[in-house]
């Protein structure tokens, strides 16, 4: 078996990159609102993946979590007017990931959007994700429903403090968490439920009965992908750490719109490849027959790109058997021809080096929730992009 690509030199420029990797240290700091991020003040949402060409351009799911955080910050009275303010651009519709933030599918975030703060305890940076908003009343699932507006305010207003007090003084490292959920045979992105009830934990044993939590119990009882938030906007600190290598080809963004997926490489950080959105692989299940779901969707990439989901699965085999009719020959070995090297924060091989994927054609597995493209089902079913040269090709750039 061949050795894992991280035997470089130091004055390799992906070695630089993936040491720059290597040194985070990721903890959870606390929540901040988005409003208080840089040039992100006035009416502006955030979306997944690289910014769409205009209104006409946005599927109907992401244009439904637009609408729904428009009535969320009061902008708007009703559908139809949020609608009007879309189209006329008198709100601003930015990619997240501009930002550092991490939105997950067809979600979305609005200034009043309290966000998940994750820190580097060994340097500089941050990176952040909106809470995971539960199974039901969801951005990220792109349905216009009534009582999604009052659910935000709850995530915002009640559950977001409630989690900042017991971070702020005393933030969470997430490494020890990461790693048990790993071993518990999470992907850490199709597949969170053990990383979910440990963060789950840690937070409720931290507040030690002192608040009245019945209903944000409820609430985590609920939530089996809590944790994949918190894991995107890990996975986007370490990441983002090996910006400004030059020459480096590691991969720091990436994430599709349903139209486009998009990507930057740590040696050109400020600049945006994008091609189209590779279509996901996957089950329609029964009871949405006849749904059609939309290419890849969602910031949550970048947890795959970094190692984990798609490139899990050697560890995570209930997900590699729900998947087994969709995966690619090889799916153990493949992360061996693309990513860089061990990471210590996974102990597992992470970092996708864009050039090795070009020069084999055989690129990360992304796995992914299939969003129905009418904007009336949310999520229809679950499967994977298994991408290619053509994936991550320097296209369209900005």
């Amino acid at each position: 078996m061949a050795a894992p690509r991280n035997q470089m030199s130091n004055e390799n420029p992906n070695a630089i990159a993936f040491s720059r990797m290597n040194a985070v240290r990721p903890v959870w700091t606390g929540m901040r609102r988005l409003s208080s991020l840089p040039g992100l003040s006035g009416r502006i949402i955030l979306h997944a993946g690289p910014k769409f060409r205009d209104f006409s351009s946005i599927p109907v799911p992401v244009r439904n979590s637009l609408i729904s955080i428009i009535l969320r910050e009061k902008w708007a009275e009703n559908v139809e007017s949020a609608e009007m303010l879309l189209q006329d651009g008198s709100i601003s519709v930015e990619p997240a990931q501009e930002y550092n933030v991490y939105v997950p599918l067809a979600g979305a975030a609005g200034p009043s959007t309290m966000l998940i703060e994750v820190r580097d305890e060994a340097g500089d940076g941050a990176a952040y994700s909106p809470l995971n908003e539960g199974m039901e009343l969801c951005t990220r699932l792109g349905i216009l429903h009534p009582d999604l507006p009052a659910h935000l305010e709850w995530l915002d207003g009640v559950l977001a403090p409630w989690i900042d007090g017991l971070l702020t003084e005393r933030p969470l490292p997430l490494g020890p968490v990461l790693r048990e959920a790993i071993a518990q045979q999470d992907d850490c992105h199709s597949c969170t439920v053990a990383g979910s009830r440990l963060l789950a934990a840690a937070l409720l044993d931290r507040d030690g009965g002192r608040s009245n939590t019945s209903a944000i119990e409820a609430f985590l009882d609920g939530a089996p992908a809590f944790a994949l938030n918190v894991w995107m906007a890990m996975c986007g600190l370490v990441a983002r750490a090996a910006a400004g290598v030059p020459g480096s080809t590691l991969v720091v963004n990436a994430g599709g719109n349903g139209v486009q997926f998009g990507f930057r490489l740590a040696g050109d950080a400020s600049r945006w490849h994008v091609n189209p959105a590779p279509r996901i692989h996957g089950t329609v299940e029964p009871r949405f027959a006849g749904a059609e779901g939309l290419p890849a969707l969602g910031d949550s990439a970048i947890v795959d790109v970094m190692g984990l989901g798609g490139q899990l699965l050697d560890q995570a085999v209930p997900v590699r058997e729900a998947l087994a009719a969709h995966l690619p020959a090889g799916i153990t070995e493949r992360p061996r021809k693309f990513l860089s090297g061990t990471l210590d924060l996974f102990g597992r091989l992470a970092a996708t080096d864009c050039s090795a994927v070009l020069g084999s054609s055989i690129g990360p597995v992304i796995l992914l929730g299939m969003i129905d493209r009418l904007g009336e089902r949310g999520r229809v079913g679950g499967g994977c992009v298994v991408t290619t040269g053509a994936d991550w090709a320097p296209g369209y750039a900005r």
